[in-house]
């Protein structure tokens, strides 16, 4: 006795059929079951890939004495040439320790710089006013006036003159100890601080030497 059952060759391509479309429609939905968990965590196909945050690079920072310094003159005048410049300063006894300084092609009369506007007080009976500017430094160390930034920042003629002084360890190179010499000088000269600025500035900002000057 025969207990199979005979099926048609149409019933079985369609039994045929029926698998391979459940075999595709399960592929898609395991497709986008994968598709819905990238999306969670974030990912975004054909996206570049972002690295992951390193220290920051460190910021060097240049030294002090390279560094421009922001200062304030009190202008008598300002003259085309040198003898033009001089020759006024020798008309006038107030002016004796004035300088002349040299930007650009035009000669400045001052008799003070300072480090703040308050240091600095013009008159109009004088016919003097504060000048603004800004000398920039970055080249003196070459000239052995690397401590030129601390004397126009100092706020006491005393840490001026402690610049003049040999410091344990330090450079005895000839371009230095002509710094220290300048400023025994000057110290000499005048007692008033920004009377000393000025004219350690002078010296130094020639066309020749390490300052520049800006306004």
């Amino acid at each position: 006795m025969k207990f199979g059952r005979r099926y048609s060759k149409v019933t079985v391509l369609m039994a045929m059929l029926h698998g391979v479309l459940i075999g595709v429609a399960g592929v898609a939905v395991i497709g986008l079951l994968l598709m819905g968990m990238k999306g969670k965590d974030g990912s975004v196909a054909g996206s570049e890939e972002v690295p992951t945050a390193g220290p920051a690079p460190a910021q060097v920072s240049a030294p002090d004495a390279e560094k421009p310094v922001r200062l304030f003159a009190k202008q008598h005048g300002v003259f085309t040439s040198a003898d033009a410049a001089s020759q006024f300063i020798a008309e006038d006894p107030s002016l004796a320790k004035a300088a002349v300084m040299q930007v650009g092609e035009q000669y400045y009369v001052w008799t003070a710089v300072g480090l703040r506007e308050s240091d600095i007080d013009p008159s109009e009976s004088e016919g003097t006013f504060r000048k603004a500017f800004t000398a920039e430094l970055a080249t003196c160390g070459a000239d052995g006036a690397g401590k030129l930034w601390e004397v126009l920042n100092g706020t006491e003629l005393s840490q001026i003159k402690n610049l003049a002084t040999v410091q344990d360890g330090e450079s005895d190179d000839e371009k230095v100890q002509e710094f220290k010499k300048n400023i025994t000088a000057i110290t000499a000269f005048s007692n008033d601080l920004h009377v000393v600025k000025l004219h350690l500035l002078s010296h130094y900002s020639s066309p020749d030497n390490c300052v520049k000057i800006t306004f």
